[in-house]
Order: structure tokens, then sequence, then C-alpha cells
């Protein structure tokens, strides 16, 4: 019987979009928002022609902005957002 060397299969890597986030200048100083509270944002990414609307965590805020974290392709992404694209959300327990 011959012998088989096993091997992991190798993924290439694939391209991670980044986000087109807000100015930090114009941010001002963020305040931490403790704990971080879940919200909706529209996120634009370089190469992809629409906002996207994502589920994230408002951590950070300013006047004018919004540090938010998501899981978007699967990989941990805070932007800096307008606070005018940040809505509350209101997580569903029901569907759990």
């Amino acid at each position: 019987m011959a012998e088989h060397q096993w091997a992991p299969p190798e993924h290439p890597d694939f391209t991670l979009h980044q986000p087109v986030g807000f100015d930090t200048k114009l941010a001002g100083a963020l305040t931490p928002v403790d704990p971080p509270q879940p919200a909706w944002a529209d996120i634009a990414f370089e190469e992809i022609p629409d906002t996207l609307h994502l589920k994230c965590f408002a951590i950070a805020s300013s006047d004018v902005a919004m540090l938010v974290r998501t899981a978007w392709q699967g990989r941990l992404q805070e932007v800096l957002v307008d606070r005018d694209y940040v809505t509350r959300r209101t997580p569903d327990f029901r569907t759990r």
C-alpha cells in the first residue's frame, strides 16, 4: 500500500476591501461608549459602488462622527463614520 502524506489545503488570501472612513481631523475628540452599543451603519468601501448597511457596534463618538466596529468580510474592522449614517439597532432576541 502506498503512503500518502497529508498536507493542509492552501487558500489564497482574498482581497480585503478597505472602508472609506470619515476624516479624523474633522471628527474631533472621541468619547468611548461604554458598553459598546449595537448600531446600523452605512459604510462605503473602496471598489464597491454602493454603500453597505451593516450591523456593527458603536465604540466611540464625537459631535460629528462615530467609531464603529464591524465584522464584514469575516475580519474585525473599525471605521470612523459620519454620525448621520449611524442609527441605533435593537437586537431581536426572539430569533435566537
